[in-house]
């Protein structure tokens, strides 16, 4: 065999997985530990040597290009979140705190780079989907075995990302990824996992008491049901409303009373993250300065009569609004940064369900329903001091920058594929010609 043969002999699997697979192993040991009791440098470590390994065994070119718009507004907001942190009124406060920012972009910087096939996608979904399954079981079993107050046992399981009950908005947020498992291999373990983790999600936000990840909960299923078929999404619809009905009868409606409370004792947060706004409008303060600022602001606040303060007191880390916390934080520049990055994302989404394959589209719809369920989560409790919240943001954004990659790979196969039909036939003609 000659050297010119051996050159082109495709690159043999390592350990049984292929090299373009590595990548996609680093990605889903990564999201299966981040959130937890381990040590967090275990999952990077995964992370990166999935990375490194994909890297230089996979030697084979991208089929198509990245969007650069999207690249862009990305790349944007990035270094404009590198320069608030520079200038921040807590430097130090703002750099610790960013640092999920770093394991984040490694993570978005695989999924759009070394990605390379739906089945890696499908893959990262159901790590996901197994997350949301052994989340949920902890906190039902912490309900069960310590009490209807999570504030007094949530600290003691030990997991990263479940500080406090809203975080359950987390395990809502998952539920798109998991439907998409459903839909596309209903008849299989995986979609029997994801089937169970949807179900177990809906028990543990009920067994919390979280409003907002009730809501959060319906708008996925919602939504990712009505973009895969308007019908599943009425009936998911109908079917979550139903199930949370029932089950907060059986607790004593605790989750029905926290809807009376019209005015809520946010409106005090919301008001203070103005006022933080108002005096630093074009860069902000810094990332997560908000506590720092917290007690200054609120002896100098003047609320409303019908406003209620903050139980928490000096003990308020974020804004529970992550449009205001953006402003707050990081102003009018920051904010619309992040509203770009996040809006070309979703725009790219749309494109890949509306123009690709089954399979693409079917997968960027599950994306579609994360954005949707993280915009009205935003409105009352997502923040970017959250790690989950960093992780799966650009987690989603690095998939959706992949979905568009593999759509351009189609399209040029089928112009390929077309063209080369057409040369057919007119050889064809030629041939029969006298």
């Amino acid at each position: 065999m000659s050297k010119r043969a051996r050159r082109t002999r495709p690159p043999k699997a390592s350990l049984g997985i292929a090299p373009s697979d590595w990548a996609a192993v680093g990605v889903c040991l990564f999201v299966l530990g981040f959130a937890a009791p381990i040590p967090s440098q275990l999952p990077l470590l995964a992370l990166v040597g999935g990375a490194l390994l994909g890297a230089f065994l996979d030697k084979s070119p991208r089929q198509g290009a990245l969007p650069k718009p999207f690249m862009a507004a990305t790349v944007l907001f990035l270094v404009l979140m590198a320069l608030s942190i520079f200038f921040s009124d807590d430097r130090a406060r703002s750099l610790e705190l960013s640092a999920a920012w770093v394991p984040a972009g490694l993570l978005f910087v695989v999924l759009s780079e070394r990605l390379r096939s739906p089945a890696h996608i499908r893959a990262v979904y159901a790590s996901f989907s197994f997350v949301a399954l052994y989340l949920s079981v902890a906190l039902l079993a912490g309900r069960w075995f310590y009490g209807a107050n999570p504030h007094a046992w949530l600290s003691t399981l030990g997991l990263p990302v479940l500080v406090v009950p809203n975080d359950c908005h987390f395990l809502a947020l998952l539920t798109p990824l998991s439907l998409i498992l459903i839909d596309r291999q209903p008849r299989t373990a995986l979609g029997l996992m994801a089937l169970v983790s949807i179900g177990l999600t809906g028990f543990a936000i009920l067994a919390l008491g979280s409003r907002g990840a009730a809501l959060t909960l319906v708008v996925c299923l919602v939504g990712t049901g009505t973009l895969l078929r308007p019908r599943l999404g009425l009936g998911l619809g109908l079917g979550a409303f139903g199930i949370i009905a029932v089950g907060d009868a059986a607790l004593g409606f605790p989750l029905a009373s926290k809807f009376t409370h019209v005015v809520d004792t946010r409106i005090s947060l919301w008001i203070i993250a103005w006022e933080m706004f108002l005096d630093a409008p074009w860069m902000g303060h810094g990332p997560h300065t908000y506590r720092t600022l917290y007690t200054a602001y609120f002896e100098a606040a003047d609320f409303p009569s019908w406003v209620r303060p903050d139980p928490w007191g000096t003990e308020v880390p974020w804004a529970h609004n992550l449009y205001l916390e953006l402003l707050a934080e990081r102003g009018i520049i920051g904010f619309f940064s992040f509203m770009g990055m996040v809006g070309m994302g979703a725009f790219y989404a749309l494109r890949v369900r509306q123009e690709g394959s089954g399979e693409l589209s079917a997968l960027a719809s599950g994306t579609i329903g994360v954005l949707a369920g993280l915009g009205l989560s935003g409105v009352f409790e997502a923040s970017l001091l959250r790690i989950w919240l960093v992780v799966l943001l650009l987690v989603v954004l690095g998939i959706i920058a992949q979905l568009a990659v593999l759509m351009g790979a189609e399209s040029v196969e089928a112009k390929t594929a077309s063209g080369g039909s057409t040369l057919t036939k007119a050889a064809q003609k030629r041939v029969r010609a006298p």
